[in-house]
């Protein structure tokens, strides 16, 4: 199959023949929510409290931004990323290993990259990456046994629905707050996750993370929809500065304010994902239900 990602056009294979790597030992799990949710300092945050925790840990960005690891490698952005190394010196194991770059505590990171604005699909490119990072079998040789995928925004396209579709991540953590647009993007990709079991896929929620906004009674507003849905609340994240006061100094709170109660929060949830896998087929709602549910806990017109 040939991709044309932001002027390169690049020949991968799709077919399943490739995936001769064992996964009885390797746990895949994906962030979906939506885009400045909070994501990637998630992700950040628990990838390091899964290291701790004696997992080795790669996360792997899944946005042409680059920027999912950048609070694991001292605040900046990596230096290169999987579909731009492919771009430059074609497809190899030497050349997606090239990618790869060792972040805060030990944990790999990677990004998959894409194309140029209005030059390619980034869904598109996200799912090459994917592809090629499954294909030359870096996970098994670089000894990786949890791999947290950080994926873009609110649309589950088909290139964003990858780590799904393929079998790749089979457990999906939805990170949400108790505001409209949060909660409605957390309710597509429930839509998305109950389609795709539909047809066969082995894939399921594993629970809400709520990362709060201080928006009024944004508890009672998470926890009814989290019934609505039929996936538990794992954690509710307060709003705190120490995360932006980290983020500040180019790293994340598991490594600037490791004794803070907000650091243990997330050790709490790294070790809720690691001994209560779960994935849970959701029960998605109508837009109008999640407006009855503000309409009920919030001043909301």
């Amino acid at each position: 199959m040939v991709e044309n990602l932001g002027g390169a056009s690049i020949t991968t294979s799709h077919s399943k023949g490739y995936r001769s790597m064992s996964l009885n030992k390797l746990r895949q799990i994906a962030l979906y929510g939506k885009g400045g949710i909070g994501k990637s300092t998630i992700a950040c945050n628990i990838a390091i409290a899964f290291q701790e925790l004696g997992r080795h840990v790669m996360q792997v960005g899944c946005s042409p931004k680059i920027d999912s690891t950048s609070f694991l490698v001292g605040g900046e952005p990596l230096d290169s990323n999987i579909l731009e190394e492919v771009s430059k010196n074609g497809i190899s194991e030497e050349v997606i290993m090239n990618a790869v770059r060792e972040g805060h505590g030990g944990v790999l990171c990677v990004e998959s990259g894409g194309p140029e604005p209005a030059e390619g699909c980034a869904g598109r490119g996200t799912a090459t990456a994917l592809d090629l990072l499954h294909q030359f079998e870096v996970f098994k040789k670089r000894d990786i046994d949890f791999v947290i995928y950080d994926v873009l925004g609110d649309v589950v396209c088909g290139g964003f629905a990858q780590p799904m579709r393929s079998g790749y991540a089979s457990e999906v953590y939805l990170v949400t707050s108790g505001e409209l647009m949060s909660l409605y993007s957390a309710n597509n990709i429930c839509k998305a996750i109950s389609d795709i079991s539909k047809l066969g896929m082995k894939v399921g929620v594993g629970g809400l993370i709520v990362n709060m906004r201080g928006v009024e009674k944004e508890v009672d507003v998470v926890y009814e929809f989290s019934e609505a849905i039929r996936v538990p609340v794992l954690v509710t994240i307060p709003k705190s500065g120490l995360i932006q006061e980290a983020e500040k100094k180019g790293g994340t709170l598991m490594q600037h304010f490791r004794m803070s109660k907000e650091a243990k929060l997330y050790v709490n949830l790294a070790q809720k994902i690691l001994h209560e896998e779960q994935r849970l087929t959701p029960t998605p709602i109508e837009l109008e239900d999640i407006l009855t549910i503000l309409r009920k806990h919030q001043i909301f017109d």
